[in-house]
């Protein structure tokens, strides 16, 4: 989508393109965009949340660069220092870390009045929100302007001479909550430190109810990031057993490239891959 934007709208838009690290993004993914800034000359500004820890205070944005990003979960902690864990009742890490920032850094350089292009692709009508994109002035080209399938993304990067070096279950976010438990295990099988820093979250901010939501008599604790009060340390067992694995489904370029269309790749095995995160 960048690389289509950047090529196709340069001499009708003013474009910048930003990457919002959180602190827990697999290193594959950092290099992968430190790759497509020197390949494809993006130009990418890299930026943080700097969360402030005062209620009613909002999220500002700081610049940094590949080598300077932080790799140990700083601003994802600073985030649940203030906001709590994240988990599926309350999802609002991808919304203060990524969102919020971006946003945060377009007003520090002037702009008010500028449309965001978030990479959903036209096979993925279930994420398009319609009423969020008018809302927040989001745009989706990928599904409207340059309408493309994940086979045609793949046919893509194909024809590269690099691509995100990760296995197709294990995503950007190194342990998301949003994986499946079946993936979550898989992972924590093949890369048990990965574990580390969400089991000392947990320990750590388990008990902390945000201050703008302690008037919920509903919440209790301990808040906990995985679905069914699953804590880090149950998936770590569970990782020890046999079990079905998930399947790498990158591995399946050469036999996806064979087909005509995805539609014909999807009916032959039975489905895809999760999305991973919009921004």
């Amino acid at each position: 989508m960048t690389y289509w934007l950047l090529n196709s709208w340069k001499d009708t838009h003013e474009m910048i393109v930003v990457f919002a690290n959180t602190g827990k993004e697999r290193e594959e993914t950092l290099e992968f965009i430190h790759r497509c800034d020197e390949h494809f000359r993006f130009n990418v500004i890299w930026i943080e949340a700097i969360t402030n820890p005062i209620h009613g205070q909002g999220i500002t944005a700081k610049v940094l660069n590949f080598k300077s990003a932080s790799r140990n979960g700083e601003p994802f902690e600073a985030m649940i220092a203030k906001h709590g864990i994240p988990n599926q009742n309350t999802p609002h890490c991808s919304r203060e870390l990524k969102g919020h920032a971006i946003r945060a850094y377009a007003r520090a350089i002037g702009w008010k009045d500028y449309q965001t292009a978030i990479g959903i692709r036209k096979d993925e009508p279930k994420r398009l929100d319609w009423i969020k994109a008018k809302k927040e002035n989001i745009i989706y080209p990928l599904a409207l302007d340059f309408p493309c399938s994940k086979f045609d993304v793949n046919q893509f990067w194909w024809h590269q001479p690099f691509d995100l070096k990760l296995k197709s279950y294990e995503g950007n976010c190194d342990l998301c909550w949003k994986k499946s438990f079946r993936k979550l295990i898989t992972i924590l099988a093949e890369n048990p430190e990965k574990a580390i820093w969400w089991q000392q979250m947990e320990d750590q901010y388990g008990e902390y109810i945000p201050e703008q939501r302690r008037h919920n008599k509903k919440i209790t604790t301990p808040i906990l990031f995985f679905r069914e009060q699953t804590t880090v340390s149950e998936l770590i067992e569970e990782s020890k057993f046999d079990f079905e694995k998930a399947r790498d489904e990158s591995q399946d370029i050469n036999s996806l490239l064979g087909f005509q269309n995805w539609n014909e790749f999807m009916d032959s095995n039975g489905g895809c891959v999760e999305s991973c995160e919009v921004f």
